[in-house]
C-alpha cells in the first residue's frame, strides 16, 4: 500500500473492505472476540493472518488500527511500543545525486552539516558537528542506508533509514526514524527531519542548501 502506512486512519472502511472482504466494524469485532487487548500485538496480528486468511501487511494494520481505536496505542507508535516518524521528498534529480548526497561526507556538509566524517561501508562509523554519530547498519546502493542515531538532543540507539526511489530524472526520498520515546521527540524530530529533507531537495536542484534558521522563519 504505497503512500499509507500500517494503521493509518486514512484508510477508508470502503478501502479495507476490497481488499479484506470485511470493514472495519468486522475486524473489531474479531479482534475484540480472540481477546486482543489482552493477548497483545503479536498474538493478534497473527490470529488474523492464520484464522481469518488476512496478509501480513493488513494482519498488521488491522492490529495497529485496532489498537488505537482501542486507546492501547498513539499515533507514531510502533508494534514494539516505541515511536517512529517518517518525512518523504520527490526531488528533480537523478536517484544517484541523491545518493551521493548521504554517501558522501563532503556533501553533506553543503545541505545538512558541517565537519561530517563517514566510513561510508557497513560497519563504518559517522559523526559530524553538530555531535550526532553512529553506525552504518545496511548499505544497499541506490536502494537504502540503515545507520544507528546518537544525539545529545535525542534518545541515544534510534535508527534512521533512508530510502530512495529512482523515478528517471526525478527521485523520492523517503527518512524514517524509529525507536523513539516519546510522541514529543517524534514531533521535535519531524521538524528537523523536515527542513534537512527541504534542504536537501534545494540542494539537489539549485545547487544550495537551506540553513535551518532561514527555513524556520518560513514556517
Amino acid at each position: 500500500m504505497p503512500g499509507k502506512t500500517a494503521g493509518d486512519a486514512s484508510i477508508s472502511d470502503a478501502a479495507v473492505k476490497k481488499a479484506t472482504g470485511h470493514g472495519w466494524a468486522h475486524w473489531y469485532k474479531a479482534l475484540d472476540k480472540f481477546g486482543a487487548a489482552e493477548k497483545g500485538h503479536a498474538a493478534a496480528a497473527k490470529h488474523l493472518r492464520d484464522v481469518h486468511g488476512t496478509s501480513g501487511w493488513w494482519s498488521q494494520m488491522i492490529t495497529v488500527q485496532y489498537e488505537r481505536q482501542k486507546g492501547l496505542r498513539v499515533v507514531n507508535q510502533s508494534c514494539n511500543g516505541g515511536y517512529q516518524v517518517s518525512v518523504s521528498r520527490t526531488i528533480s534529480a537523478p536517484v544517484e545525486s541523491a545518493w551521493d548526497a548521504f554517501a558522501k561526507a563532503s556533501k553533506l556538509n553543503k545541505w545538512f552539516t558541517f565537519d561530517a566524517k563517514q566510513r561510508f561501508v557497513e560497519g563504518g562509523q559517522f559523526s559530524n558537528g553538530d555531535g550526532d554519530h553512529g553506525e552504518f547498519r545496511r548499505i544497499v546502493p541506490m536502494k537504502r542506508i540503515r545507520f544507528t542515531w546518537n544525539s545529545k538532543h535525542h534518545k541515544p540507539g534510534s535508527v534512521v533509514e533512508v530510502r530512495f526511489t529512482d523515478k528517471g530524472e526525478k527521485c523520492g526520498v523517503t527518512l524514517g526514524h524509529s525507536n523513539l520515546s516519546s510522541s514529543k521527540e517524534v514531533e521535535d524530530l519531524r521538524k528537523g527531519w523536515s527542513w534537512a529533507m527541504d534542504s536537501l531537495k534545494s540542494y539537489l536542484e539549485t545547487g544550495r542548501g537551506i540553513k535551518y534558521e532561514d527555513w524556520e522563519r518560513t514556517k
